[in-house]
């Protein structure tokens, strides 16, 4: 690797799932085996949608078809910022400053916007999606890069949906022909205990199938759907994926039986995708008689809600849970900051930071990163963990149920350093520690 024998970005304690107006705080760390040359060490913080895909359109026949590809795309910017660590401001300049060997530490904090974020997601054809991108610009070289991708969360709150707590109900009723005699009918009869649910939640569906035909009911499914829409400039386009299914029993000819299933919500983002204007994402339960033969299945759809707050009035009696402390990162627990409140920053024989009169650093309105040389703050700013609703328990977080992405994009190279693979992590309530009422 040459002088550069690590280039990585560490979040504090590991906290890498926010909401919306909380601090994102972490430290970008250079291991250097000999002093190196540089403009400067850089941070970049981004958070944007996109989608794109490809379709293949032929025109004419015979020796005159031509098959094109077209490019179908769009994208949608929430935030950039950008902050200098060490050395010159992007564009400024003067002599080129030298980081001399050995390991550099340098912390960042910037505060995400308080509002209009969307939630993060990985998707077949687009995404929406958070990181900091380091780089140290070296002049008439390659540049070094390292990506880390995080997690922001919109914390929807099912209590804000009217009909959460209605029940679903359906019917199906479906006639079987054989040799032009016709059987009676089958009759399947569904309700779903409510509407809205949490990833970890668990749908409860109850009903009867009664079968009068000379065929078999084999079992009842169950499935959670998940209908993702994305909207390029002049063309949409969807996909439908599976995410969890179950079943049980039918019944034979002439007989009925009870229908009695429990499906549990895996770790999805929430309904509709809201704040993205580019991606939406539905969620249906589909519920499906299977009967023998080449017979068709007797199916039924219920549109559900996904949300990252319970409800309220389903739990109204959770057990007690410890307040989260107030500042989780108190002066001088974190490697980021020194302990003693307006200590001179750096320590002597510490790490270097950009001069004092930066005007790149902080930048005009923006947020403060690594402090200017020789100024400490008195204490860095609180970041609180992601929390559900007052009152609750509050949520663990696991990762996407669809699995990880690559986040490998058109700015980076194959050299570009850190964990290209992400999933994003999703709240998750476990209730059976903690039934409701």
């Amino acid at each position: 690797m040459g002088k550069l024998q690590e280039f990585s970005i560490v979040f504090n304690n590991n906290v890498d799932v926010f909401q919306n107006g909380q601090w994102v705080c972490g430290q970008v760390v250079v291991n250097l085996n000999e002093g190196m040359k540089m403009r400067g060490v850089r941070l970049k913080f981004h958070g944007h949608a996109y989608v794109h895909w490809t379709e293949r359109h032929s025109t004419g026949s015979g020796k005159n078809r031509r098959t094109t590809t077209r490019h179908y795309s769009a994208s949608e910017t929430y935030f950039q910022h950008k902050v200098t660590l060490f050395g010159k401001a992007e564009g400024q300049s003067g002599d080129n400053p030298t980081l001399p060997a050995g390991r550099h530490v340098f912390p960042f904090q910037y505060q995400l916007p308080q509002q209009g974020l969307p939630c993060s997601f990985e998707g077949a054809h687009g995404y929406v999606r958070y990181y900091i991108k380091g780089t140290i610009d070296k002049p008439w070289k390659f540049d070094h890069t390292v990506k880390r991708a995080f997690t922001v969360l919109d914390m929807y709150d099912l209590n804000e949906e009217p009909t959460a707590l209605t029940p679903m109900a359906g019917q199906k009723s479906k006639m079987l022909c054989c040799l032009c005699c016709a059987s009676g009918p089958i009759e399947l009869q569904v309700q779903t205990d409510r509407t809205a649910y949490c990833p970890g939640e668990t749908v409860q569906m109850r009903g009867t199938v009664e079968n009068n035909a000379n065929e078999e009911v084999t079992h009842v499914s169950a499935k959670l759907i998940q209908v993702v829409s994305f909207h390029a400039t002049s063309k949409s386009r969807s996909s439908s994926s599976t995410l969890s299914k179950t079943e049980c029993r039918g019944c034979a000819e002439g007989q009925s039986s009870q229908v009695e299933m429990s499906l549990t919500v895996p770790a999805i983002p929430p309904s509709s995708l809201r704040y993205c204007s580019i991606i939406d994402i539905d969620y249906a339960l589909e519920i499906s008689g299977h009967i023998s033969g080449a017979h068709t299945s007797m199916d039924m759809k219920f549109p559900i809600k996904i949300g990252f707050v319970p409800l309220r009035s389903y739990y109204p009696s959770p057990p007690s849970f410890p307040a989260p402390p107030a500042a989780p990162y108190p002066l001088g627990t974190d490697a980021a900051y020194p302990p003693g409140a307006g200590a001179t920053y750096p320590p002597a024989g510490g790490m270097p930071y950009p001069p004092a009169g930066n005007a790149a650093y902080p930048p005009a309105g923006g947020y403060p990163s690594a402090p200017p040389m020789g100024v400490m703050p008195s204490a860095p700013p609180p970041v609180m963990p992601v929390a559900g609703a007052p009152g609750l328990p509050p949520p663990s977080y696991a990762e996407c149920q669809t699995g990880k992405a690559n986040i490998k994009d058109s700015e980076d190279s194959e050299y570009t350093m850190g964990n290209m693979d992400f999933a994003p992590k999703y709240t998750y309530y476990d209730w059976s520690k903690h039934p409701a009422v």
